[in-house]
């Protein structure tokens, strides 16, 4: 680095394929962790497994909705919560939003940028790290 330059920190943590991948997997299995969640929350009682799992994807799945709302584009949020948070087929989603302005890679573009957006908060947050070693 050259004498007076300034090197820039990233305020969010990039992440690498591997994390995406880590967060697809991720996002695959949130409707049900979603559904599981609101379930356990409403019931009056709940055995100790019941809590267990309440705890670790209750945690999950807050950080996912905070990272949701971080998607500052709404087309990118419009597919990326049909395809992930509703838990579409990739074909439904790209049928769905496929059109004269949007292509097929367009809407895979837009899918990344969500992916991406989620994978730095939970980055962040330490639950890529934690998921990428408890689900091995």
């Amino acid at each position: 680095m050259e004498e007076g330059t300034v090197e820039q920190g990233e305020l969010w943590p990039s992440v690498n394929d591997i994390e995406r991948e880590t967060v697809k997997k991720l996002l695959k299995r949130y409707p049900k962790m979603r559904r599981t969640v609101d379930a356990l929350t409403n019931k009056s009682e709940l055995n100790d497994k019941q809590r267990q799992v309440l705890r670790e994807w209750g945690g999950i799945v807050a950080e996912i909705d905070t990272a949701f709302e971080l998607i500052l584009d709404e087309e990118v949020k419009k597919i990326f919560e049909h395809r992930y948070l509703k838990g579409q087929r990739y074909t439904s989603t790209v049928n769905l939003f496929w059109s004269e302005a949007r292509s097929e890679r367009t809407i895979d573009r837009r899918i990344a940028t969500g992916v991406d957006t989620i994978a730095e908060h939970l980055k962040l947050c330490g639950i890529i790290e934690k998921v990428a070693v408890d689900w091995r």
